[in-house]
């Protein structure tokens, strides 16, 4: 009886004494997933969750600052964190010497480049472009089928106005049907078959649609042409200075795609080499950068697509033994309104 009480007690001291076990945590400054918060502690939305977590788990946590991801990834390798906060991605090179937790947040990496501002010069060539070139002599061809089809309905009845020879008959369609569609409307020319005021008809709704895609067209190219990017892809890096952060997931991309990298140590260092024209791309995860840059005077574009998906999870130290139990509250956690209203405090509706 004593022996069966002794080990009841000796069970309940075990399992306080376990749940209640202070974890060291090495966090990264990785804004708005980890920032200082001025008053010695931290804040931010990995932080955030990781305090809901462990909360729920009764663990203490003692916060290490680590100076980069490599140094998160080499002090759970090593041992001497138990746990890593951040913007921790998961890639197979890091699966190799730590552990993760299950995923909480899914991004991608992304491209920053400095914009350009070309000027008149650079109205006048997306003017002469072969696209825009292409477009008006669609646009010439259009209008020249218009005018031929309304000269065959109307020369033998309606002589006066589009009579004459072939070559002129259909010139005065030509001008008809480009008249009708700007609707600047001379009256000149007019159709008065049957068959020929049909087709008018249709051409007038027909041409308000057509003339507005085109002048849509010709806006959406002067305005690019004023304020344009040198790489608008991942087929541009291999051409230009790149720039990834030392130890980042930008930095393995490129190296994968073999693409001749230069590295800085934090991506504030990497957005200020590129408004100083020390390269022309920098690669790193999107949601990073586009904080960085919220507030920052026009000058960098992110381009609009993401490359290579990033999976954001808490990194463990090879054979973490509550692993199950912290995916277990992990999972509860991001399940929950509360990490809903922590993304929308920080990166807005999503």
């Amino acid at each position: 009886m004593k022996r069966r009480v002794f080990v009841m007690l000796f069970l309940v001291f075990y399992t306080l004494s376990a749940s209640a076990q202070t974890l060291r945590v090495g966090v990264k400054a990785v804004p708005p997933f980890a920032m200082e918060d001025g008053e010695g502690g931290w804040t931010g939305i990995s932080v955030e969750l990781w305090q809901r977590v462990a909360g729920q788990l009764a663990w203490q946590t003692e916060w290490l600052v680590m100076d980069s991801a490599r140094a998160q990834v080499e002090g759970l390798a090593a041992g001497r964190i138990d746990v890593a906060v951040g913007a921790l991605s998961l890639t197979p090179e890091r699966e190799a010497v730590m552990d993760f937790s299950h995923a909480f947040y899914s991004t991608g990496l992304a491209i920053a480049t400095p914009a350009q501002r070309l000027g008149w010069i650079g109205v006048a060539k997306q003017l002469l472009s072969p696209a825009f070139l292409k477009a008006v002599g669609i646009l010439a061809l259009l209008l020249l089928v218009v005018g031929a089809l309304l000269w065959l309905v109307e020369h033998k009845r309606n002589a006066a106005q589009f009579g004459g020879s072939v070559t002129e008959g259909i010139g005065n369609g030509f001008w008809w049907s480009a008249v009708t569609m700007t609707t600047v409307g001379y009256g000149d020319k007019a159709p008065v078959t049957r068959l020929g005021r049909v087709l008018a008809t249709i051409w007038m709704f027909v041409s308000v649609i057509t003339i507005s895609s085109f002048t849509a067209a010709i806006a959406s190219s002067i305005t690019l042409s004023h304020f344009s990017t040198l790489v608008r892809g991942v087929d541009d890096l291999a051409r230009v200075r790149s720039l990834a952060v030392e130890g980042s997931t930008g930095e393995q991309f490129l190296s994968k795609k073999g693409i001749g990298t230069l590295l800085v140590a934090t991506p504030d260092e990497g957005l200020s080499v590129l408004r100083k024209g020390g390269a022309e791309a920098l690669i790193y995860d999107e949601p990073l950068l586009r904080w960085l840059l919220k507030d920052a005077t026009p000058g960098i574009e992110i381009l609009p697509q993401t490359i290579e998906r990033q999976d954001y999870a808490f990194g463990l130290k090879p054979g973490f033994a509550q692993r199950e139990a912290l995916n277990r509250a992990l999972l509860a956690q991001i399940r929950g309104t509360e990490w809903q209203e922590t993304l929308n405090r920080y990166l807005g509706q999503r």
